[in-house]
Order: structure tokens, then sequence, then C-alpha cells
């Protein structure tokens, strides 16, 4: 099943899947399993807790079920490559085929999948990240580790330690989905890189429309029709990168937060196209059974 989701001549289109991770029944979870290469599954069965099973399971089934719709290809199909540091994309012969860049971020009970198609050559870097605010974790003694000097400032300018935590947190979604994309993940220091996010009031923000096709989905999940996403935040690197980075961040709900980073080697910001779906797994399954 193939969809008509593609980037623009002049920019480029990020396509967003919110996928909420629950149960599923014995023949979805068989139909998952039966479409993971070896190496795949092996990964799932290391994981001891049985829930860590099930969610390794779905988020790569999920995965899978997505890209089929954007190439004439069945979800078992799909063949992956791994960088130094484990990111994951699409083997050569496949990514020629297609020309789909994508990225996989999944917290608590959410699963996040990002799908953007190349511009002209494989020059695309695209991260994306979703994280869960956890009201009992230490976050100050983490600020001196993985924050940059000005991060750390700002966020200690905050009123109170209830807005520091949500900063904390909104700053950690764009800082992990900025190594997602670069590839190094935890190989390159949270320190080296800047992320300018200022109090949101203070911030340009467009509404981005979160379709979704299952009302009784979109109720369980307590999420609304148009979520606040706040495009372009400030990006400073140490580096003298060749790299242009666009970043867009949002709210999903008061607990979850999500973040895109797209580097190119354009001189200049492209026109960025963004959408977002809410789907179920068991909907993305459902279309092979």
């Amino acid at each position: 099943m193939t969809d008509s989701r593609t980037s623009s001549k002049n920019g480029v289109n990020v396509d967003l899947f919110f996928i909420p991770l629950s149960d599923i029944s014995l023949p979805q979870t068989s139909l998952a399993q039966s479409w993971l290469s070896d190496d795949e599954l092996a990964k799932v069965v290391r994981y001891r807790d049985p829930k860590a099973q099930m969610k390794g399971l779905q988020v790569r089934a999920a995965l899978r079920a997505v890209l089929s719709r954007y190439a004439d290809l069945s979800p078992h199909e799909w063949c992956f490559e791994y960088g130094p540091r484990g990111k994951p994309s699409l083997t050569a012969s496949q990514w020629q085929q297609t020309g789909l860049d994508f990225n996989v971020s999944h917290s608590g009970d959410w699963l996040l999948i990002g799908v953007t198609k190349a511009l002209k050559a494989r020059s695309v870097l695209f991260g994306v990240d979703i994280e869960r605010s956890r009201p009992k974790t230490d976050i100050y003694p983490i600020l001196n580790h993985y924050f940059s000097p000005q991060e750390t400032v700002a966020l200690l300018a905050l009123a109170d330690e209830a807005s520091q935590r949500q900063r904390f947190f909104d700053l950690w979604a764009l800082k992990e989905s900025y190594i997602k994309a670069t590839g190094l993940g935890l190989a390159q220091s949270l320190k080296s890189f800047a992320f300018e996010l200022k109090p949101f009031e203070q911030l340009a923000v467009e509404s981005l429309e979160l379709s979704c096709q299952d009302a009784a989905l979109r109720q369980s999940c307590g999420v609304a029709n148009l979520l606040s996403v706040y495009p372009n935040i400030p990006l400073q690197t140490i580096d003298a990168s060749s790299w242009y980075w666009q970043t867009y961040f949002g709210r999903l709900t008061e607990e979850y937060r999500f973040a895109v980073s797209l580097g190119h080697t354009a001189h200049a910001a492209l026109p960025m196209g963004l959408t977002a779906q809410l789907s179920s797994i068991e909907t993305l399954l459902a279309d092979y059974y």
C-alpha cells in the first residue's frame, strides 16, 4: 500500500506518526514477528522483561508497516543497515529505490516514527525524539554533565521547579533529536551544542493538525486535534559544520513532548512541511491481515 507523501521540489516534507503502544493479540503478535529479520528477532528476545520484548516487537513492526505506505514493498521486505553508533537506515539499494530516510523514538507508552524523502542525494541528517517527563528524576545534577552553560542558565532563570523540570525535558527532546540525526548518539557530548529555547510566549508558533481516523483512539489517548509546534529553535554548535539545521519542537500532551532535527547541505533554510498522524499498532497491522 503506497502513499502520496513526498518531498516538494524546493523543500522537504517530514511526516510524523504518533503510535500508542498497547497490548496486541496473539495473531497480531505472530504477524509482527513474521516481518522481522533474524537479527531483529534476536534483539527483541534479549530484553528480559516481557513488556519490553513486546514494545521492541511493536516498534520494529510499526516501522515496517509505516514504510510500506511509501513504496511497493511489503513490511517483511524492508532491509536495514546500521551506522557505527547503531543508527538504523535503509540499505543502499533500498534507499536508491525509495529515497526514504526515517528515524524512530519511543518513550513510556508512545512511539514516534518520522519519515522524510531525500532532496536529490543522500545528504540529509534526520532525527526525531519523543520524551516523557519524569517527576522523580533529579534534574539538577544532570544539568552539569549534559547541558551547555547557556542552556543551564536559561533553565535556572525560570520561576519555579515545575517550570524548570518541564524545560529540562523539552531541551532533552531537542538534544536527543539532534544527536540521533548526526548518528553519534551519546558519543557526542551533549554540552558541545546548545538550543536557545525561549519561553513559549516569546516564540513563533504554528498549529499542526494531528490527523486520526479513529475518534475513540484520539479520546483514549487524550490528544488534541491541533498541536502547537515551534519551528527553527536556534542551535549553536562548536564545530564549523557545513550542515544547516532546522528544528521543530512541540507538545503531544502535558506529559509527552517531541522534537525534529533536520540537517542538510543547503546554505539557507528550506521550506519544510510537517504532517502528523495518530494511529494504533492494531490498525497498522490490520492493513496486512
